[in-house]
């Protein structure tokens, strides 16, 4: 699949979200200790996406990668036009905080956004959903932070810094073509997206420029390992070196694991596995330049997100059980599959006027089930690159942008 992308947007607020986008505030209050505020953003893209449209694929079952299209022409082609929401939604937040000593802060917010503001195509224009995707409390002091409720998670979090070098005011990758949702930016060729989850998490003061944190989650499953023990870990060490007042070196390792188990084949115990993954991402931001870039590994996690199982029948995180090896030997079904990707970011930014270049890839490493079962077809690997112009006037942001997205199969589809 083969599939160039153009937008064009007009974004305005102020921004609140995901750690690593720009956060702006309008103070309601700020007396006696108590503050409370609201962050905003309102959007909308345009965007064309052009080329080929996911594979005709008679005697294979695709597994990962679709862009789940229903206009395509009789050549398998498509030319898209959608009005829609960017890689971060229209949203609007609601916070307080609370200075309870001259060390100690309470904190709490909650975050509404719009999942996306264009209609499913075919369907005509109804209302929309909304997701109260973040929704936590902190207490900050000499001891660090302790967190507490729906916030973005530890791990791929980092990865989303660099993301937003590129997509803060803009669309990438749609997700999928003819539903409405919050694009993906770069999300499927490199970087993972974190997600919101609940979780209750701890983070270090910051001391000679190192600080880490360890987060207790609640455990994701998976179609065929519906049994977690025990909740998700994930964790964070990170140093931080200032380049004077201009600029700064980040250097960030996330790691997260948890095990998955489920009723074995003969219904008289269970087995379990471990779904892990790892990363590590640079930054160097001085001035007005920001460059960034990392790569991961792991298993039983998928391209975009950890634990990835959009389609619970052929989910892209393990294999699925049943067929038998060329000796007729049964072949051990639900095996996590193992993947791989890296990403890279460079931007400079010229008194409100900044261009964003990049690009990256993921691959999926088949299983010997995948390998032995040629009713199904395993995604290989998507690779993209990119370019965002983006203009500031005040409060608005108008971006531009350009996106080549390839993904191919292990049975040969492209």
């Amino acid at each position: 699949m083969r599939r160039s992308t153009a937008a064009a947007a007009l974004v305005a607020g102020a921004l609140a979200g995901a750690p690593g986008i720009a956060r702006a505030e309008v103070v309601l209050r700020d007396a006696e200790g108590w503050r409370i505020f609201i962050t905003g953003r309102a959007e909308s893209h345009y965007q064309l996406a052009q080329g080929d449209a996911d594979p005709h694929n008679l005697n294979n079952k695709l597994i990962g990668g679709q862009f789940q299209n229903t206009s395509q022409d009789q050549n398998n082609q498509i030319f898209d036009s959608r009005v829609r929401s960017g890689f971060v939604a229209t949203q609007i937040g609601f916070g307080v905080s609370d200075q309870f000593t001259p060390t100690l802060q309470g904190r709490a917010f909650v975050g509404i956004w719009l999942g996306g503001i264009d209609s499913h195509k075919g369907t005509p224009p109804d209302g929309k959903a909304v997701d109260a995707r973040e929704g936590w409390g902190a207490l900050d002091g000499p001891f660090g932070t302790f967190l507490f409720g729906r916030a973005f998670s530890i791990f791929a979090s980092a990865f989303g810094v660099v993301n937003a070098y590129a997509y803060e005011f803009a669309v990438g990758n749609p997700c999928v073509l003819d539903v409405a949702t919050i694009a993906c930016g770069s999300v499927g060729a490199g970087p993972l997206y974190a997600g919101y989850n609940a979780q209750l998490r701890y983070a270090s003061p910051r001391l000679a420029g190192f600080q880490t944190q360890v987060s207790i989650e609640d455990p994701s499953s998976l179609p065929d390992y519906q049994i977690t023990r025990y909740p998700r870990v994930e964790g964070e060490l990170s140093y931080m070196l200032r380049l004077g007042m201009d600029g700064k070196v980040i250097v960030v390792g996330q790691g997260l694991a948890q095990q998955l188990s489920k009723i074995n084949g003969t219904q008289d115990g269970t087995v379990s596995t471990t779904a892990w993954g790892g990363m590590g991402v640079a930054r160097l931001e001085w001035r007005g330049l920001r460059l960034g870039g990392g790569a991961w590994t792991g298993k039983g996690i998928g391209t975009h997100v950890p634990f990835q199982q959009e389609d619970q029948g052929k989910p892209l995180a393990h294999d699925l059980p049943g067929g038998v090896d060329p000796l007729g030997n049964p072949l051990p079904g639900d095996q996590l599959r193992s993947f791989r990707g890296f990403f890279g970011n460079v931007a400079f930014d010229y008194h409100g006027t900044a261009l964003a270049v990049g690009g990256g890839a993921a691959n999926v490493q088949e299983t010997l089930s995948d390998l032995l079962t040629p009713s199904t077809s395993l995604l290989r690997q998507n690779v993209e690159y990119h370019a965002v112009l983006t203009q500031r006037i005040y409060a608005v942001t108008l971006s531009a942008e350009y996106m080549h997205w390839q993904s191919t199969w292990y049975r040969g589809e492209v």
